[in-house]
């Protein structure tokens, strides 16, 4: 027990570690990763107000050109309407690129220029003597010519930054989706050591139970034949009391191996359970308290460990139930007749919604675990119930026979059927024939029908034409 403990302690104290150092490095980089994205916004923004602002001293250009032409009072309009957007886009990229102090003196100086070249035209259109018929290289305004220069050189600079800024964000992205995968890499690797540690200790439980049910087994055959030598030989009476001396050790052998299988039951419900608890609830914390960081394959990845954490506690959950077969109490009389009919109370809402038709005759009594019966014959009506195709209404039916040593028992359904090779494989633990996006489940519940007909003493079969139905064998001892 000990060494479970220890075992269980050291990988959850790993495994919470590892969690924690993977969560801070996942938001440090997020944030980081948000900051690189808003500094790509801001310099697209401030190209973009360059070209603007490009544009519109074309326009002006072309407007004044127009006005000195043709003297068309349209175009002088036009011309201002142009200087008051400049004006208005000068102003917005000064405050874009107040925390850039040279890209500030760079467009104080454009800006000086562009000054002086619209005072020049304004003081040309203004003058009452003012030449007429002028050609293109008398009125030609040059605003274009030194003006564009000083603008590429101010795209070229935000160019530049845009490039370094796009640089630290594929940097940061790598690091997010490198430590995502850090993180998931360290939670299966935990769970995985974690699992390789425990399973020789369930393994090696499950060998001795095995071992002391068939010891069991032993000791009431050779109780039987003590019975009966001993109306026939004085001398057996004492092989007799050997016998039931030794049945005492056993007995008290089967008492401290069912201590133990306590133990682990302890265990695996607090102890193994625990770590996936831990590792559920810090996953929804981090999704409730950033779910704007959360986008694309970082959602993907999270969901694809509550997934694997899910499946990891099914899957504890199972092998405990597994191992408590065969000790909910004593074996006494059964009336499967009770049983069948506490179970169609059980499934009275579904055999509604399906309309299922359960036909059994009249069934016998017979001596075993009263608890593991019931979920025996529920489990067998279940799956006839799940694997039956959706356009076809479900038709079970209960049979069964009678031998000297035996009863045996035939569920029959319409399902769909297993295929030959399978039917020996779909008794193993954790075993499935179909996807999970098919039919639900973990793959137990005929393992469980298995030794539970074990445990009685009896054997279980099936028999099936794929596509046509399913017949499941079994017997129970008398």
């Amino acid at each position: 027990m000990k060494r479970i403990r220890k075992v269980g302690l050291t990988n959850f104290i790993l495994l919470i570690s590892s969690l924690i150092l993977v969560i801070i490095l996942i938001g440090f980089s997020f944030i980081r990763n948000a900051q690189s994205a808003n500094e790509i916004a801001h310099s697209w923004e401030v190209k973009s107000n360059l070209r603007e602002i490009s544009a519109t001293i074309s326009k002006m250009e072309s407007f004044g050109l127009a006005y000195e032409s043709t003297r068309k009072i349209k175009f002088k309009q036009a011309f201002f309407q142009a200087q008051e957007e400049y004006d208005s886009l000068l102003l917005s990229l000064e405050d874009l690129v107040s925390d850039n102090n040279q890209q500030l003196q760079r467009i104080a100086q454009f800006s000086q220029q562009m000054e002086a070249n619209i005072n020049l035209f304004e003081t040309r259109i203004n003058s009452e003597s003012y030449p007429q018929n002028l050609t293109r290289s008398d009125i030609e305004l040059q605003f274009t010519d030194d003006i564009e220069h000083k603008l590429e050189e101010l795209i070229a600079v935000e160019n530049d930054l845009l490039k370094d800024r796009n640089k630290k964000f594929s940097n940061w992205k790598i690091i997010i989706l490198g430590a995502l995968g850090i993180a998931t890499l360290i939670v299966f690797l935990s769970l995985f050591n974690l699992i390789k540690k425990v399973k020789p200790l369930i393994e090696e439980l499950l060998a001795t139970q095995s071992e002391l049910e068939q010891t069991n087994r032993n000791m009431e055959g050779a109780l039987e034949e003590l019975k009966i030598l001993n109306k026939e030989k004085e001398i057996e009476i004492s092989a007799k009391e050997a016998a039931i001396d030794e049945a005492g050790k056993l007995n008290e052998s089967l008492t401290a191996k069912n201590q133990q299988l306590d133990h682990f039951a302890y265990v695996a419900s607090h102890d193994l359970q625990e770590p996936l608890r831990t590792v559920s609830n810090y996953l929804e914390i981090f999704q409730e308290d950033f779910p704007e960081r959360l986008e694309g394959e970082a959602t993907m990845y999270f969901e694809f460990i509550n997934k694997a954490v899910e499946r990891m506690r099914n899957l504890i959950s199972g092998l405990l139930s597994f191992s408590r077969l065969g000790t909910s109490g004593q074996m006494e009389v059964i009336d499967l007749n009770l049983t069948l009919q506490k179970i169609r109370d059980d499934l009275e809402t579904v055999i509604e919604e399906k309309d299922i038709i359960l036909e059994y005759e009249k069934l016998p009594t017979v001596t075993g675990y009263r608890i593991e019966i019931k979920q025996l014959f529920q489990n067998l009506i279940s799956n006839a119930i799940k694997f039956t195709a959706p356009d076809t209404k479900p038709h079970i039916v209960i049979s069964f026979e009678e031998t000297s040593n035996y009863y045996n028992f035939h569920i029959r359904d319409n399902g769909i059927g297993i295929p030959e090779k399978d039917f020996t494989k779909i008794f193993d633990m954790f075993s499935r024939l179909h996807s999970a996006k098919d039919f639900d489940g973990q793959g137990i519940g005929l393992a469980f029908c298995k030794k539970i007909v074990e445990l009685h003493l009896g054997n279980i079969w099936v028999s099936s034409k794929f596509g046509e139905g399913t017949t499941v064998h079994f017997t129970l001892k008398k």
